[in-house]
């Protein structure tokens, strides 16, 4: 789009073209370059995955237009787009009236919430009374509750104080009801220890159902990434909770070797929109009409990449080799595949159910026992030791012999995330396949 833009002031004439996936990016450059409206020719997204005779069609397809942008022929003129202003003016904040000692007295306030221990190294937050309250209007439980204990440390997380921490987060009231089914679905997790694990677990947060739009989760471009209040402030009002409420510090009861920049925030919302399969929830027994979170402990995130192949097996396939990386084996693991659309709807167009998808993603998911044994990595096999801990017992067998890393397919939750631009998916490793589910309530 900017090549077009510049030959056009040369006085070259130019016609580009672009992807439906990418109409957003190709209208911002144009505003960016000072040619709002712009015109470019579009064809259907992907195209990397298309055969030779494919592209061909494609480009005889949208030949029309390329030749009407350059005047040689007859074509309709593609209306400038639409830069829409914000939907209520008067809810933007001004703050001509906000003096300098108001400002120091702010960063006096944040400088004691680093004091007093409460941050997660970045700033939060500072909590009123007023403030609190208009959190805690937004559900009906009393602030009294507990909604999830660590019982070995004597500590739990009370609705208030689930409150707070959302508040230092920096979430909005109505993102409230949202920390709390997640705090409070994480339970059965938080009763293993593992939120203490040398191995430095996250809690990965998806969000389904009709929250996510009105509540203004992403789950399309950067799903994984910055930019989104919803997401960012939800994810990291947990970390709050288990820092501040829980009282698990590193240093002290958390005992992470290197951790994970995921501790800080994981949150994501299904792309429901995007993909070709029911959505987690409703996979997980909810209607769909149901504002529903789903958590796990995690370990951080895994970039798988296969833009070339057109065929399903071969994109499962690069997945399932993902996911078997010998630096993080166990048995009875599980995994969170955040699978791209353009490949969900490659698999779909060829007649693959998400059920199918996760067979086959268990059934190659692991490694030759002699691969295992030739790193010092001996399985375990029938000795009904904890494969967490179980070591060595059964290092005879075939090298030859592939061993399943997951328990069954209910070890993997597939869900479709990210935007519908490029062959990518990510993979999300966890020690166990702990997945629990809880309706978000909204008062």
């Amino acid at each position: 789009m900017a090549d077009g833009i510049i030959l056009e002031t040369l006085g070259v004439q130019a016609a580009t073209i672009v992807t439906d996936a990418f109409t957003l990016s190709s209208d911002a450059m144009a505003r960016t370059k000072g040619a709002p409206g712009y015109r470019y020719a579009m064809v259907p997204h992907p195209l990397s995955s298309l055969s030779p005779d494919e592209c061909r069609e494609r480009a005889r397809g949208v030949l029309p237009d390329v030749l009407a942008i350059l005047g040689l022929a007859d074509g309709e003129q593609r209306p400038a787009p639409v830069i829409a202003a914000p939907a209520d003016e008067s809810e933007r904040l001004s703050v001509a009236d906000i003096s300098a000692d108001r400002v120091r007295d702010l960063q006096r306030l944040v400088e004691y919430c680093y004091q007093a221990g409460w941050t997660d190294g970045l700033p939060v937050v500072p909590v009123t009374s007023d403030m609190l309250g208009a959190f805690l209007e937004r559900t009906a439980r009393d602030p009294n509750e507990e909604v999830a204990t660590v019982a070995h440390l004597g500590r739990a997380c009370t609705v208030e104080q689930a409150a707070v921490a959302a508040a230092m987060a920096g979430c909005r009231p109505e993102h409230f009801p949202v920390v709390l089914a997640a705090i409070e679905s994480m339970q059965p997790s938080i009763a293993t220890g593992l939120l203490q694990s040398t191995t430095g677990q996250c809690q990965l947060v998806i969000v389904n159902g009709p929250a996510r739009r009105r509540l203004g989760f992403n789950s399309t471009g950067n799903v994984f990434g910055p930019g989104f209040r919803a997401n960012a402030t939800v994810g990291r009002a947990i970390r709050l909770i288990v820092l501040n409420a829980f009282g698990i510090r590193p240093h002290e009861f958390d005992q992470a070797t290197h951790g994970t920049p995921a501790k800080y925030s994981f949150c994501i919302a299904e792309n429901e929109e995007d993909s070709p399969w029911e959505p987690l929830h409703v996979e997980r027994g909810f209607p769909a009409g149901e504002s529903v979170v789903t958590t796990h402990f995690a370990r951080s995130t895994l970039h798988v990449e296969n833009r070339i192949s057109s065929q399903p097996e071969e994109i499962l396939l690069t997945i399932a080799d993902s996911m078997s990386y010998s630096g993080a084996w166990q048995a009875g693991r599980g995994y969170t595949v955040v699978m791209g659309p353009e490949h969900a709807h490659l698999l779909a167009r060829n007649g693959w159910s998400k059920r199918q998808a996760r067979e086959f993603l268990w059934e190659h998911w692991g490694r030759r026992r002699g691969d295992l044994r030739r790193l010092g990595l001996y399985w375990n096999l029938g000795s009904g030791t904890d494969p967490l801990v179980g070591t060595g017992a059964d290092q005879d067998g075939d090298d030859e012999e592939f061993l399943r890393f997951g328990a069954s397919p209910d070890s993997i939750l597939l869900v479709v995330a990210g935007a519908n631009n490029a062959g990518l998916s990510t993979v999300v490793p966890t020690v166990r396949a702990l997945f629990h589910s809880q309706k978000i309530e909204e008062r």
